[in-house]
């Protein structure tokens, strides 16, 4: 997308190689805010296993139907945060493959990104919440 410069400063951390950019320069265009996605279906019910992984998958697949109602997509989000209960090296490897499974975020050009530990997110069985900013050209 050429309304948005993703910039790795060689002179920063490898990020690319675990899925982020260290910077994204969006030209003005129309601001998407996406609320924090979980894993829930339309009802507010958990899907599949409820496992972590399960749940990140849909978050993610909750994620993209949001930016396709605003008319937008993966590549032109700007920010991801990831808020994770119980944040472990295993669940970010669950949710780093989540993440390539579901082809949202293009590798090459991936959106700036943070991942935060929380105690527990608005419903004691959520363990992963994913919210978005993007920007699309006017």
């Amino acid at each position: 997308m050429d309304h948005l410069t993703h910039i790795n400063p060689s002179t920063l951390s490898d990020s690319l190689s675990v899925g982020y950019s260290q910077v994204v320069v969006a030209k003005p265009g129309k601001l998407v805010f996406v609320a924090g996605q979980v894993g829930w279906d339309t009802n507010s019910e958990m899907v599949g296993d409820a496992s972590f992984s399960t749940q990140a998958r849909k978050a993610l697949d909750n994620v993209q139907i949001a930016l396709e109602e605003a008319g937008a997509s993966g590549d032109d989000v700007t920010h991801v945060k990831y808020f994770v209960v119980g944040v472990t090296e295993d669940r970010v490897g669950e949710l780093i493959g989540a993440i390539g499974e579901t082809n949202l975020f293009n590798p090459n050009r991936p959106p700036t990104g943070t991942l935060l530990g929380v105690d527990k997110l608005a419903r004691e069985q959520l363990l992963v919440e994913i919210e978005v900013i993007a920007v699309i050209p006017d």
